[in-house]
């Protein structure tokens, strides 16, 4: 199995609809920097087909709007159309964009900070311990 992370910017609002059979997809597309500039000094885009399946469709569709940063997990799909490489994702995974509702996002950075500060107290690690 291809499986890819990619981490970039809606470049449009996502799209939902549904199957004949009633099956809810949202559609959106990712964009993300290269690495490495070209010969002028530009860095290119690598766009991204993305496709979210049944319940979580409709998350994707409240909350994957134009510009919004997102980190999406799935799987890579390579195909070839009119000479052109597409490469398209089935989302099996992603991170909301931080624009959603910041009450939220502030509880779960309170969360992740409580769960590593020991009360308060330093936590005494030997060098041994650490796995690098």
């Amino acid at each position: 199995m291809r499986q890819i992370i990619i981490s970039g910017n809606i470049g449009k609002d996502a799209e939902l609809r549904s199957t004949n059979n009633g099956m809810q997809v949202s559609n959106f597309n990712v964009a993300v920097r290269q690495n490495r500039p070209d010969k002028d000094g530009n860095y290119g885009t690598d766009w991204f087909r993305c496709a979210v399946w049944g319940k979580r469709a409709q998350t994707v569709n409240n909350y994957f709007k134009k510009g919004s940063h997102v980190t999406v997990t799935g799987t890579l799909n390579i195909s070839q159309y009119n000479g052109e490489t597409q490469l398209s994702i089935d989302v099996s995974d992603f991170d909301l964009p931080d624009n959603r509702n910041t009450n939220n996002a502030n509880s779960i950075k309170r969360n992740v900070n409580n769960s590593f500060n020991n009360g308060g107290q330093s936590i005494d690690i030997s060098d041994d311990q650490l796995p690098f």
